[in-house]
């Protein structure tokens, strides 16, 4: 945990200080400084986008920052609501690091590769595979009703492993690169003739272990602190 014992004057000393570094023209390098401080999502860990203290202070960044007219990271939606929390409490090290700035600062967009045609209300008995080889996963299935997946750079991804345990039990956790080869997007042309939401084909997708979220096999629960974000 931080330091801090003061919340709201350390904050407000602290967001003075970004505001007076930081270019509020240049909305990539404003984000970057703004995560770098601390001051992305206050109470992820220290080092990455956090001071490890209280998420409700973080209305007291948000609203000094909307008052000056600086810009705002990606908070809501799949990438900043479900998977930046996720990879906050789930992810380690490497993970956080690699994956929770640019998430934040909107460089890279994300998807949520749960529901299937035989899998919608119940996420357990999903049909998507996901067979160890070495390092690497191979995943093939299918996931649907996929909102913004043409416009991706990742996706939270939830597959079997283990065909023949329980169902809650035989499902781990990935973060899939949506460029790797074997993903395929496919829109579902709405009668407007918008696509907001797509069907996603992985045909033998290679996904490096480094890119599992948790343990073997504790998919389900990592799939549910996902949801309850």
């Amino acid at each position: 945990m931080s330091t801090i014992t003061s919340p709201e004057q350390s904050l407000d000393q602290r967001v003075q200080e970004l505001l007076d570094k930081g270019d509020k023209n240049d909305r990539k390098a404003f984000l970057s400084l703004q995560y770098d401080m601390g001051l992305a999502w206050v109470h992820f860990p220290e080092g990455f986008g956090g001071l490890g203290i209280a998420p409700g202070n973080q209305r007291i960044v948000n609203d000094a920052l909307t008052a000056a007219g600086a810009p705002m990271g990606i908070r809501g939606g799949i990438g900043g609501g479900m998977a930046a929390p996720t990879i906050a409490v789930h992810g380690n090290d490497d993970q956080r690091r690699r994956y929770l700035k640019p998430l934040f600062t909107g460089e890279e967009h994300w998807c949520q590769l749960f529901s299937e045609p035989g899998a919608g209300s119940d996420l357990a008995s999903l049909a998507t595979r996901a067979v160890r080889d070495g390092e690497e996963w191979v995943i093939n299935g299918q996931k649907v009703w996929t909102s913004g997946a043409h416009l991706s750079h990742r996706g939270i991804l939830v597959a079997r492993h283990d065909p023949n345990a329980y169902k809650h039990r035989g499902l781990t956790y990935f973060l899939l690169d949506m460029k790797a080869p074997g993903v395929e997007v496919r829109p579902l042309r709405q009668m407007t003739g918008a696509a907001e939401f797509n069907e996603v084909y992985m045909t033998d997708v290679r996904v490096s272990d480094a890119d599992r979220l948790g343990d073997v096999g504790n998919g389900w629960a990592v799939a549910l602190a996902t949801l309850m974000n």
